[in-house]
């Protein structure tokens, strides 16, 4: 969504739905979310919040942080799921980091590893000329 050309000073004359530190204001039967956006001198910018949005607020079943994902983004944020599978399709595509970085090993199972890891070591090789001192194959 984009943002509305409401300023933060026409937005306090609504009535702030409490519970939601002064990010969700309502304007008769109209909603609308306050969010800081910006680097070094961010500026307070107002979204219309979707009734059927807020009401997933209300019930619970979405975060403030979810809404705010998906009234910025038109998306809702990956689950956790979704993050680790999208991890495995990085790193099998690239996976001199299973050399580096032991905990992404655990993304995949010990028949992926025994076809990854000789790969990861090749492209390591060749990218870095010999593996870390310290590594220990994996497949050992």
């Amino acid at each position: 969504m984009k943002p509305t050309k409401l300023e933060w000073e026409d937005v306090i004359q609504f009535e702030e739905v409490k519970g939601y530190g002064q990010h969700i204001w309502r304007d008769g039967n109209k909603l609308y979310y306050v969010t800081e956006e910006g680097g070094i001198a961010p500026q307070r910018v107002v979204y219309e919040l979707p009734n059927e949005l807020f009401a997933l607020l209300e019930s619970g079943k979405r975060s403030l942080l979810e809404i705010s994902w998906k009234i910025k983004t038109d998306r809702w944020p990956l689950t956790e799921e979704e993050r680790r599978e999208s991890r495995r399709k990085f790193i099998s595509k690239h996976p001199a980091s299973l050399i580096d970085v032991p905990k992404n090993r655990k993304l995949f199972s010990k028949e992926e590893l025994e076809e990854l890891i000789p790969i990861a070591e090749k492209q390591w090789i060749e990218s870095e000329g010999e593996l870390p001192y310290d590594y220990v194959s994996p497949l050992k």
